[in-house]
């Protein structure tokens, strides 16, 4: 396929996604019934289902061998391969994606935190995709492959059999196009002969990264503050169509710039209001990066290199909390990484038309989230030019029409900003979120020097070991052309890492950025080792001694009784021991069988993804967040038009995106607001059992009170908060 095709047929890829979503609005459980139609659609149905296609291919298989004809019988096992890997598939997106079947939505999260599953064996709640669709379009591609007069019938039936998925209620319109895209795909791979182990391989990936990258990510409720604070804000968007200055609770919020908030808003135009939509950009973003990341390295690097990259960019930790947390983190990463991968081609290639996209990524950076966008790769790519005597790169970087190409996209957002908000925005934005943010502590997130050495221990585990030889040998041979990508992946660790070192204010989000490079490091030394080029004792050796740390003190835990907030039981810390446990195992067997022991990492690095998603992550959703979502929930069913919903000593942003409605804050300073809403209107408060006694004298009632939180009213309680 021609590169210069490719974005034609992802953006028209994207309108005909766009074009079914709205058709699930439409559509889904609530098609007209017709007795004949629903019979017909009925025998469609059945025509997809797996037994089915199985028992047809068997007969083509007897025909087969009652006619001694090789060529049906081949046909026959083709089409039962394509059948089986379109089964294995589908049941391993359905339980990543987790979508409710068309009339259970609305309580599952409650049922997907109570009862945290890696399969759904109900069959409630495993609606994307279509099994049904996928088995019959994998089927047919072989069948058409094998029969080209009979393809249309062929292809024909499957979509019949897809449609029929949605007339009977069973599926959303998008399921079958995930279906249909997935069975096609399937026949695709199992009939293609040229390149066959790299197609497999990049279809591996591919599909580990959409299975990683969106792995139940609807399954439980926002965090507050910041997961919270941005879906509202990009609810808030959606609903009053203000593209030009976000809102928070219907006031400017001038945290971050405009573009994280168009994504979000239209992910919630599509969705709607959801877990998922809010989601759905750092998904969608981490997935592209993750992609990005395998074609670049494949690219300059070779398919071993490539792989071992991307798998280490996509199996950790911080990857996955990020690429499941509806802020601007993963957005940032991808435009500042696609940006830095653009300069490197330009600089390997020789072709200066890839500097053009090194701007127009980094305007993108810029308006995600500000100064860092374009701050970090001109540094990145100023030290390679510096260290690597590469001076002729310079003039073509700093071609005028590409530097005003990136003012062009970049500033017309920031100019009507300072013309609409003036001196408001630049206080806020610029002062306090730029220079006070880096020059002193915000909100209390402050932390030593080291601080972000810790977060890559833990965030990038397992495998932080291979940076230091990365890195060395990236700074060592820095003239050396064979090393330029070691050169430019450890600029961007250390850069990235000491600016935010030296930063005051301190999150784990902040040097998310480096993951992409750091990822690369450690691929580019695990291929060498695999490739016999170098051994890399020391860093596995680490590996091992990291690992076993890890394990030791997760056996140890339970029998020294510390109190947490979050209860887990003993179970809990020795089946994570033992994953860590594995790792250092595999460390060791590293040395002597790189290859099978990286894979055998990878596999245990998943291992802990899923162990952390399924297992630690819903009580500690449930501990923070539950109580707050039931409260404005009920406050947003129960409040008559004209009710007010407030909150009392919290700062909880999930409250106002659950109730979808603007929440007026108050605290000892203000409490009065509270008297006057309380005389004349209907209304809610939320607040802490502690705060609520300061309330009563305003004659407020206790509707519900739970151990974190107290939910109070006026007037006649409207009964009972579900739980």
């Amino acid at each position: 396929m021609k590169s210069e095709k490719i974005p034609v047929i992802l953006v028209s890829l994207a309108v005909i996604v766009a074009f079914f979503v709205r058709l699930d609005y439409l559509l889904a459980g609530s098609v007209p019934q017709h007795p004949l139609a629903a019979t017909i659609s009925q025998a469609f149905s059945t025509i997809g289902n797996g037994a089915f296609l199985f028992l047809a291919l068997a007969a083509l298989y007897g025909a087969g061998i009652f006619r001694k004809d090789d060529y049906y019988k081949s046909s026959a096992k083709e089409g039962l391969l394509a059948l089986g890997l379109s089964s294995v598939l589908v049941h391993l997106l359905k339980a990543s994606f987790e979508r409710p079947r068309i009339g259970r939505g609305e309580d599952a999260i409650d049922y997907f935190l109570q009862s945290p599953h890696l399969f759904d064996l109900t069959g409630k709640y495993n609606s994307f995709p279509s099994g049904h669709t996928a088995a019959s379009f994998a089927v047919a591609y072989v069948l058409a492959r094998k029969f080209p007069r009979f393809a249309f019938l062929i292809y024909a039936i499957a979509f019949l059999v897809g449609v029929s998925r949605v007339y009977i209620g069973s599926h959303y319109p998008t399921d079958v196009l995930a279906g249909a895209l997935l069975g096609v795909a399937t026949g695709y791979l199992l009939l293609t002969k040229t390149n066959r182990t790299e197609k497999w391989i990049t279809a591996g990936v591919a599909l580990l990264v959409v299975c990683v990258t969106f792995f139940k990510s609807g399954g439980f409720f926002l965090f507050d503050v910041d997961e919270a604070v941005f879906s509202e804000a990009a609810r808030e968007m959606a609903e009053t169509a203000n593209l030009i200055t976000p809102t928070y609770n219907y006031e400017p919020r001038y945290d971050k710039p405009i573009l994280i908030y168009w994504f979000m808003s239209a992910s919630l135009k599509l969705f709607g209001a959801t877990e998922f939509a809010a989601r759905f950009t750092s998904g969608i973003f981490g997935a592209l990066l993750s992609l990005m990341t395998f074609f670049f390295v494949k690219e300059v690097k070779g398919i071993m290199a490539a792989l071992l990259s991307t798998l280490a960019l996509l199996l950790c930790v911080e990857f996955f909390v990020y690429s499941h947390s509806a802020v601007t983190d993963m957005t940032l990463a991808f435009f500042i990484t696609a940006s830095l991968y653009s300069f490197y081609m330009g600089a390997h290639t020789g072709n200066n038309r890839w500097f053009l996209w090194f701007w127009v990524a980094s305007a993108l950076a810029v308006l995600t989230k500000g100064a860092v966008g374009l701050l970090f790769p001109a540094v990145i790519a100023g030290g390679f030019i510096l260290l690597s005597g590469r001076k002729d790169l310079i003039r073509p970087l700093l071609k005028p029409s590409l530097i005003g190409l990136f003012f062009l996209i970049s500033a017309p957002w920031f100019i009507v900003q300072l013309m609409v908000n003036g001196r408001e925005f630049f206080d806020a934005f610029i002062v306090k979120h730029h220079i006070q943010r880096y020059s002193g502590v915000i909100s209390s997130h402050g932390g030593p020097f080291y601080y972000y050495f810790l977060v890559l221990l833990a965030g990038f585990f397992p495998w932080v070991a291979m940076l230091v030889p990365g890195i060395y040998r990236g700074l060592k041979e820095r003239l050396d052309v064979n090393s330029a990508l070691y050169l430019l992946c450890s600029i961007w660790v250390l850069f990235v890492l000491v600016f935010f070192s030296i930063s005051r204010t301190k999150l784990p989000n902040y040097i998310f950025p480096l993951f992409p490079a750091a990822a690369i490091l450690s691929g580019l030394v695990m291929a060498e080792m695999v490739e016999g080029a170098r051994r890399s004792k020391a860093s596995l050796l680490t590996l091992f001694f990291l690992a076993a740390i890890f394990a030791s003190a997760l056996f140890i835990l339970p029998s020294i009784g510390v109190k947490m907030e979050i209860s887990y039981a003993p179970g809990f810390f020795y089946a994570l021991g033992v994953i860590f446990l594995i790792a250092a195992i595999l460390s060791i067997a590293a040395l002597y069988k790189p290859l099978p022991a990286f894979i055998g990492l990878s596999a245990t690095a998943l291992s802990l993804i899923i162990f952390l998603r399924l297992d630690a992550l819903p009580p500690a959703n449930i501990y923070l967040q539950k109580s707050l979502h039931d409260y404005a929930k009920f406050a947003r069913i129960n409040l008559p038009s004209d009710g007010v919903l407030a909150t009392y000593e919290i700062n909880k942003p999930s409250i106002a995106f659950y109730a979808r409605s603007g929440v007026v804050k108050s605290d000892k300073s203000n409490v009065q607001r509270l008297a006057e809403y309380a005389r004349t209107t209907p209304m809610m408060v939320i607040t802490t059992p502690g705060k609520s006694e300061e309330l009563k004298e305003y004659g407020f009632k206790v509707i519900d009170a739970r151990n974190d939180y107290i939910l109070l009213g006026t007037g006649k309680t409207p009964g009972a908060v579900p739980k």
